[in-house]
């Protein structure tokens, strides 16, 4: 692994000198700064694996610098250095350096200090990307790959915790059930691929309808169901009402860009809220919802019923 380590000193002479140092064993990519905000700049345009800056400059001095990383880029490693002491020293550390070096340099122990302070860096860069490829693995368990919204699975932890939340804190959760009506008539005449678009446009439609504090899941097939945080039956109604004349809006594409002018969809939508005395327990407002898809259905679709 490369590393690219950001020399930052108002002295040529010591810039030559670490130089030579660190580029006797290894082969670094060294880039050099006069001062704490000659640094700055050159930290906005490249990626720095460890910043080595001497305490007293002009401008901005390496204290400075050290309160600026600290605050902006806490995961970057910074070494400093001195020829003025201990003290000095001792603000560096404690202000967040890795280590502190003292002049003059002794370039063994010098070196040590990088190869430290990159190992540190090194771990940190694999922690990170190992994290990164853990929330990406945990995004791809809980999103529907068609769709792109949240899967079946997901909602089991979302309703738990959102329910949990508004029974102990006595608010207000609303849940409503979509289906897509005669689905199966879009499948068998246009083919499957066709009703696959025809879910993802839903789909994308329900997302652009709804707010952000509020959850959409495919809950199966033609099937999805909306989490409505902080929302009474009255405005659950609203949003059902809102969503079921878009998706009747909604104009149908074929697998290409040319518009099925005679294909159109409708939804019935079944709706529940709490508090009600009937939910005890979180799938009781999917139960309820769900009975009231099923009213809906009965009523002759294209339709909302509060369960």
């Amino acid at each position: 692994m490369s590393f690219t380590i950001l020399v930052v000193d108002d002295s040529w002479e010591s810039r030559e000198v670490i130089t030579s140092i660190l580029n006797a064993q290894e082969d670094y990519n060294l880039i050099l700064a006069e001062n704490g905000q000659d640094a700055i700049r050159k930290l906005a345009s490249q990626t720095i694996d460890l910043v080595i800056t001497d305490i007293s400059m002009p401008v901005m001095d390496g204290l400075e610098l050290l309160d600026h990383l600290t605050q902006e880029k806490p995961e970057l490693p910074v070494i400093t250095y001195t020829g003025f002491g201990d003290l000095f020293g001792a603000k560096a550390l404690e202000r967040g350096a890795e280590d502190c070096v003292f002049k003059p340099f002794d370039a063994r122990d010098f070196r040590l200090r990088v190869a430290k302070a990159l190992k540190y860096s090194r771990l940190k860069k694999y922690q990170e990307m190992l994290e990164q490829k853990n929330e990406e693995l945990r995004q791809l368990s809980i999103t529907d790959q068609l769709t792109q919204i949240y899967n079946r699975r997901y909602l089991q932890e979302v309703l738990h915790r959102e329910f949990t939340r508004a029974r102990r804190y006595r608010s207000k959760l609303a849940l409503l059930i979509a289906d897509i009506d005669h689905f199966k008539k879009i499948n068998d005449t246009l083919g499957h691929l066709q009703g696959d678009v025809v879910l993802r446009e839903l789909a994308a439609l329900i997302r652009n309808t709804t707010r952000e504090v509020d959850i959409p899941f495919r809950f199966g097939g033609e099937e999805f169901l909306v989490l409505l945080p902080e929302t009474d039956r009255r405005g659950a109604e609203t949003v059902a009402e809102r969503l079921r004349r878009a998706a009747e809006a909604m104009p149908v594409f074929k697998l290409g860009t040319t518009e099925l002018a005679d294909v159109k969809i409708s939804l019935s939508i079944g709706l529940a809220s709490f508090p009600d005395p009937r939910i005890r327990h979180e799938m009781d407002l999917v139960i309820l919802a769900d009975e009231a898809l099923y009213l809906a259905k009965k009523q002759g679709r294209n339709c909302v019923m509060i369960g």
